[in-house]
């Protein structure tokens, strides 16, 4: 993982030896409609909730502030939750079930390689594992808040709040709010491949070989609080509603399933409006020369933008991922790989 340095597209030409043919493989009726459909319809339908959730807050907030709807104990700790919190927890939450639960099903029964389906410890338990050390245990969020709250506060000092154009449509809000996130993230993750003592933390993403649904929350604890920060930051500052990053977030949660998902899916044009899994398959290469692509998390319009965008037209699979020399299994060796992953002579 020595050499850092951005490869043409061309060098495929020269790789392409290396890589599995693609077979083609005949799809009923019914397959081509969910290989072509699946991604805009679970996208249409969880983000129209999400959004119909958030244009009925005044409607769905009748019980008087203050008041709760849900007050339980568990384990001596009191748990109380207000009907603006459980409208929040619905907008988001249903349309993730919704698109977890459909990119699963298409991994069973209509799989982009069957190599691929993952194992319990390298992959269920490592990817389980990591998720709750860094959002339960080590309650990444509580971190998250406190260095975005600080940040945006320093920047809305230097900018003022007034910003944002509360007056749009909130569709394009949020579709401005993603815009900005990923020109943001974009230069991280950049960043992260191009530089060895960055790409020590980012590589605890790329360790698996097999790439499924939930390696979308594969990420180093430094990675799960850097890039929430540096995407929200700039709208934060701008003076954006919390409903608009709601709603973001809940498109980048649903559209990382399906990114990730070993699916055979088909995106035709949106190959060049968001970051979709058959590109994102050439992201995770092992080989750095493919790899150093398709930096895009949601939108891949940045890539498109500084001449990063990849897809080969030749009929070669990426099913290669992963880190050379890196084997991605267990817990605790995931969150110390910054530090003992070895640096090449």
């Amino acid at each position: 993982m020595s050499d850092f340095n951005q490869v043409n597209a061309e060098l495929l030409d020269g790789e392409k030896e290396s890589l599995p043919i693609e077979v083609y493989v005949k799809h009923n009726k019914v397959q081509t409609f969910f290989a072509w459909m699946s991604y805009p319809l679970v996208i249409v339908f969880g983000m129209g909730f999400a959004f119909w959730m958030a244009n009925s807050l005044p409607a769905l907030l009748i019980a008087p502030e203050g008041e709760s709807i849900l007050d339980v104990s568990l384990f001596g700790n009191q748990v109380t939750l207000h009907a603006l919190e459980l409208h929040k927890y619905l907008m988001y939450l249903l349309p993730v079930l919704l698109a977890a639960l459909w990119v699963y099903g298409m991994e069973r029964f209509q799989y982009f390689s069957k190599e691929w389906r993952p194992e319990w410890k390298q992959h269920i338990f490592s990817d389980l594992g990591l998720f709750i050390l860094n959002n339960i245990i080590l309650r990444a969020e509580v971190f998250v808040a406190m260095a975005m709250a600080a940040t945006a506060g320093v920047l809305s000092s230097w900018v003022g709040v007034n910003l944002w154009p509360t007056q749009w449509p909130l569709v394009f809000q949020v579709i401005l709010f993603l815009v900005i996130a990923e020109f943001m993230t974009y230069w991280l993750h950049r960043f992260e491949h191009e530089n060895f003592w960055l790409w020590r933390i980012h590589s605890v993403h790329h360790t698996p070989n097999k790439l499924y649904w939930f390696n979308a929350t594969r990420f180093h604890y430094l990675d799960i609080i850097a890039i929430p920060v540096i995407s929200n930051v700039p709208a934060i500052a701008m003076g954006a509603d919390p409903v608009v990053i709601y709603l973001a977030t809940t498109f980048s949660v649903m559209h990382g399933m399906w990114q990730h998902g070993n699916v055979d899916v088909k995106f035709g044009w949106l190959n060049y409006v968001v970051s979709s899994p058959e590109l994102h398959r050439w992201h995770h290469m092992k080989d750095t020369s493919l790899a150093n692509h398709n930096y895009g998390s949601n939108l891949i319009i940045w890539d498109l933008v500084f001449g990063t965008w990849f897809l080969p037209k030749e009929k070669v699979s990426p099913l290669h991922v992963g880190v050379v020399d890196v084997e991605g299994d267990g817990v605790i060796k995931q969150f110390l790989l910054p530090i003992t992953m070895k640096v090449d002579d």
